[in-house]
């Protein structure tokens, strides 16, 4: 029998799921792939029951993996399985009256930068980028002062931003579930782009559609990951990564005592709930309560 993953892809594909989700459910459903051939000797993965599930979630238990790793799995199969029945690839779904899943450790309050810690990164870049001070810093601000994803960072093209004078946009076409939403940006981020947009056209691959580029072409994940850590390690930020920069935007935003509605919209989130951690004080919240009863 064919293997069924490919055809289920690029089913999604024409459904509107976005690549990067795609390439998360070809990864998982090979992984699980592999195991259920190692386990059972077979690869007629439309053949699996419910007992091959269980046993699959016990072995991903015991290697340890991380709870919303599991899930984000067994959702994956879940999706995969309800299709393959619907196009007669298999007879049963083993997920019909199965209740799998591990729940996580109870959720705490997400790393996001103080005060300070914003203005020591935004100082490294300024000392430490060199000539890639302007490209560098419009990826910051775009975390920091719009909550962009490092894949909706890595994503964008010179047609998802809008800058001017007065106002600036930027549109995600393929956020988290393949939802786009337009956000806009504070005036240090339209600084930031606008003179990154100046830089590039003036010195890099003027007819490449991408907005980050690289000496070898546009910027993907793993480069944008590789810059944000760098001026983490610059400025002594331990651990920083494109997605503290997100959480960041977000507390900022909380902070200032925007509605918790507009900081979902503008973060892509569909649930207020999903918010409820950056209500949650930080230690610098707890200290500065005490501080100001002093």
């Amino acid at each position: 029998m064919p293997d069924p993953i490919p055809t289920f892809l690029s089913d999604l594909e024409n459904e509107g799921v976005s690549p990067h989700t795609l390439r998360a459910y070809g990864a998982d459903l090979r992984a699980w792939a592999k195991w259920y051939d190692q386990t059972t000797g077979s690869q007629a993965l439309t053949a699996a029951d419910s007992r091959d599930i269980r046993d699959y979630q016990s072995y991903m238990v015991r290697q340890g993996l991380k709870p919303a790793t599991i899930n984000r799995r067994l959702n994956a199969m879940r999706r995969f399985y309800k299709w393959a029945v619907r196009k007669s690839l298999a007879d049963d779904n083993p997920f019909d009256d199965l209740r799998v899943g591990v729940k996580a450790q109870k959720q705490t309050a997400p790393k996001w930068l103080t005060e300070k810690e914003q203005r020591r990164l935004l100082r490294a870049v300024r000392e430490y980028g060199k000539k890639d001070r302007l490209r560098d810093m419009a990826i910051i601000r775009l975390g920091m002062d719009a909550g962009l994803r490092l894949s909706e960072i890595a994503a964008l093209t010179l047609e998802d931003v809008t800058v001017n004078g007065r106002s600036g946009w930027v549109q995600v076409r393929y956020g988290k579930g393949g939802k786009a939403r337009e956000i806009p940006l504070s005036t240090e981020a339209r600084k930031a782009l606008g003179g990154w947009l100046v830089e590039r056209e003036r010195h890099r691959y003027a007819d490449d559609p991408h907005l980050f580029l690289g000496q070898r072409g546009p910027l993907a994940g793993p480069g944008v990951y590789r810059i944000v850590t760098k001026y983490g390690r610059l400025a002594g930020i331990e651990g920083l990564t494109p997605h503290t920069l997100r959480h960041t935007f977000a507390k900022n935003l909380i902070d200032a005592g925007r509605p918790l509605t507009v900081v979902a919209a503008l973060m892509g989130h569909e649930s207020l709930n999903t918010l409820a951690i950056y209500t949650r004080p930080s230690r610098e919240d707890l200290l500065r309560a005490v501080n100001a009863t002093l």
